[in-house]
């Protein structure tokens, strides 16, 4: 068993305990058939800290959370090319069924078809950078999410002063601010 982890504000380890333990403990609690019965493959090594009712258990892994991304769009971009690449396969049919049911509007729908074409031309280096600082600022956020998750799991927990703290920094932060410590560079 690893050397206990003393919490910096009243350097006592009685009521510390790694914060990744008390959230997936917290999560078990959900899970189980009747979260108030114990069950001896808890990960909770702390005598104070397992002896906290199963519903403040799971309300405090809840608190404790780490970060999430879902925050993103649910679709990614697409690139303006494959947009126009997709309009040109499928452009054929259409006109193809335009020819045949309603010739006389062939040459309006080519003419709009054509203005559509030299429209993105034009606007093409605009719509593409747009495209790219999309992506740079979802990389961005991801990269950000993934460096809170680290942080995240290096962090411990002290029920006593209700603080989160890494051990090898010394400062503390309250439990309730954990996502904008975690967030900040």
């Amino acid at each position: 068993m690893a050397k206990p982890v003393a919490c910096p504000l009243c350097d006592q380890t009685d009521q510390v305990e790694k914060v990744s333990t008390i959230y997936l403990n917290g999560i078990g609690l959900g899970r189980r058939p009747n979260p108030e019965t114990p069950q001896s493959d808890e990960l909770i090594f702390n005598p104070e800290l397992k002896s906290l009712p199963p519903a403040h258990l799971r309300e405090l892994g809840r608190r404790l959370a780490p970060l999430s991304g879902q925050t993103q769009a649910l679709t990614r971009p697409i690139h303006p090319d494959m947009v126009v690449l997709a309009l040109t396969l499928i452009a054929p049919v259409f006109l193809f069924g335009i020819l045949n049911s309603q010739t006389s509007m062939l040459l309006p729908v080519i003419i709009l078809l054509a203005a559509f074409y030299g429209f993105y031309w034009w606007k093409r280096k605009d719509l593409v950078a747009k495209y790219n600082r999309q992506l740079a600022a979802r990389k961005t956020g991801n990269e950000r999410i993934q460096r809170g998750i680290q942080r995240w799991m290096t962090l411990y927990y002290c029920l006593r002063d209700d603080v989160v703290f890494e051990p090898r920094s010394g400062g503390t932060t309250p439990a309730d601010q954990i996502a904008g410590y975690l967030l900040k560079e």
